[in-house]
């Protein structure tokens, strides 16, 4: 798994490539507690080239997310697969944070 951060102003893009297994998601949670330390206003994530996320992956998003939401912060995922989004969907992040296909 590959992450890509990238920062313009106050707007932050998260670009996640490849299946986020148990031990890929201990490096995303150590990638969005480094991209929390820059107090972004706005985060969009784009898990696109995601083809599989685990429970735990799902967990380090969620508590990203809250995180988020404590300092102000907009949170959103574009661009994410079918299967991936119907997953988020019944799970209803949906209901937290806009969630989109593209």
């Amino acid at each position: 798994m590959d992450i890509n951060v990238k920062t313009d102003n106050d707007s932050t893009r998260i670009l996640v490539s490849g299946s986020v297994d148990t031990e890929a998601a201990e490096k995303l949670r150590n990638e969005l507690a480094r991209v929390l330390t820059s107090r972004p206003k706005q985060v969009t994530m784009d898990l696109s080239q995601v083809p599989t996320i685990g429970s735990s992956g799902i967990g380090k998003i969620l508590i990203f997310y809250k995180e988020l939401d404590k300092i102000g912060a907009k949170f959103e995922i574009k661009g994410i697969h079918e299967n991936l989004f119907n997953i988020f969907k019944s799970i209803k992040l949906d209901k937290l944070f806009p969630i989109s296909m593209r």
